[in-house]
């Protein structure tokens, strides 16, 4: 009787920690990516200004938009997953001559999901391209009334 009250009381435990512990895309994951992001998109060691716009769900999965202005336009279609401290992260977007083009990489996320960078791969009109994305996430703007 002993041994199966101690038993019990060890899976209850185990049980509870589990259900304390977030996993990504749950309130207060330490790696969730949120809200917007400004940073550089660097392909053919040439540097670009861009944006991302993220929101991570349920299970990790991450949606959002992808922006760069000059000196050409991109507006891509962002998804993706976190696992652990990692997002894997596709970006689809139509180039300017017409060409469907794919963004993929595996990119590191910093604690409290603040920055997010790392290497990717970039295909549209040609061969891949490697490239690296580099994002911080903006401050909300305060409203003045």
């Amino acid at each position: 009787m002993h041994l199966l009250r101690t038993s019990v009381i060890v899976v209850v435990l185990a049980l509870a920690a589990c259900a304390g512990t977030p996993g990504p895309g749950d309130p207060g994951y330490a790696f969730n990516v949120v809200g917007p992001y400004s940073g550089r998109f660097l392909i053919d060691d040439q540097p670009f200004d861009a944006t991302l716009q993220l929101q991570t769900s349920g299970g990790g999965r991450v949606r959002g938009a992808f922006r760069v202005v000059e000196p050409f336009e991109i507006d891509g279609r962002v998804e993706g997953v976190i696992v652990a401290q990692l997002l894997r992260l596709t970006v689809s977007y139509r180039n300017a001559d017409g060409c469907d083009g794919r963004i993929e990489g595996i990119l590191t996320v910093e604690r409290g999901g603040g920055t997010v960078e790392g290497p990717v791969t970039v295909t549209d009109c040609g061969d891949p391209i490697a490239g690296r994305m580099s994002f911080r996430r903006r401050e909300r703007q305060r409203e003045t009334g």
